[in-house]
């Protein structure tokens, strides 16, 4: 497998649950319209279209249109940002646009990532629960995803540890939310801790028949599925070996 075939596997798999990457063409994105002379309302208004655009990008099937979409979405999001620097929903919806963007363009996805854990850092300094606690699941996803070496030494690369303690903590803010356990579980696969695996997805698979309108519910079935198979997989040779 080539290194760019392994790179569009990892960030696919990022976004796959979030929703999950700072573009550096930025300054091509047309801003939108003003819609509103108070402040207020502007940054409600384009917080809410980045939030749109996201959840539009998601649901996209062509990758040429999700992908100007996620564009579109990062623009809202600076703009929001320029209004009120120090906005939890501001930051967050450029970090989930950016992951959307860089799962169809890869080429500098790095500069992506980097993005993503500043603006979920000033995230979670803001409102740490904000989104079920996203800032902590994105993060928590990236360090799982991500590849084990970088083509460069100040490369973010995938850390496992740090990982479950951002996964962890989203656990411990919104407890009742399937996709921390999700995001948790395959972590654990990925250090070999099986049965922590099959207890986070326990927690998953009880919960999520509460968030049957949530976005992502298909996703996370669908990622449910996958994640048993491995557990059953990393089982067998865990028998094999004994």
């Amino acid at each position: 497998m080539s290194h760019r075939s392994f790179y569009i596997q990892a960030l696919t798999a990022i976004v796959l649950a979030i929703s999950l990457f700072f573009v550096g063409c930025a300054a091509k994105i047309k801003p939108p319209p003003q819609t509103a002379q108070n402040g207020s309302l502007t940054t409600n208004k384009l917080l809410d279209s980045a939030r749109s655009a996201a959840y539009s990008s998601m649901k996209q099937t062509n990758r040429k249109e999700a992908k100007e979409l996620a564009e579109k979405g990062i623009g809202y999001a600076e703009q929001c940002l320029m209004h009120a620097p120090e906005n939890a929903g501001c930051h967050y919806w450029r970090a989930v646009n950016t992951g959307l963007f860089y799962k169809i363009r890869v080429v500098g996805y790095q500069r992506g990532i980097k993005q993503m854990i500043e603006d979920c850092k000033s995230v979670i300094a803001v409102n740490p629960k904000y989104d079920n606690a996203g800032a902590y699941r994105i993060l928590g996803r990236i360090y799982t995803k991500l590849p084990q070496t970088g083509a460069h030494t100040e490369s973010v690369t995938r850390d496992l540890t740090l990982a479950e303690e951002y996964l962890s903590k989203a656990t411990q803010l919104a407890p009742d939310y399937p996709e921390n356990y999700l995001a948790l579980a395959d972590t654990f696969v990925g250090q070999g801790k099986i049965q922590e695996a099959i207890s986070a997805l326990a927690s998953a698979k009880e919960l999520a028949p509460h968030w049957k309108g949530d976005i992502s519910y298909d996703d996370w079935k669908m990622e449910m599925r996958k994640l048993e198979k491995k557990i059953a997989k990393k089982s067998t040779r865990s028998t094999s070996g004994d």
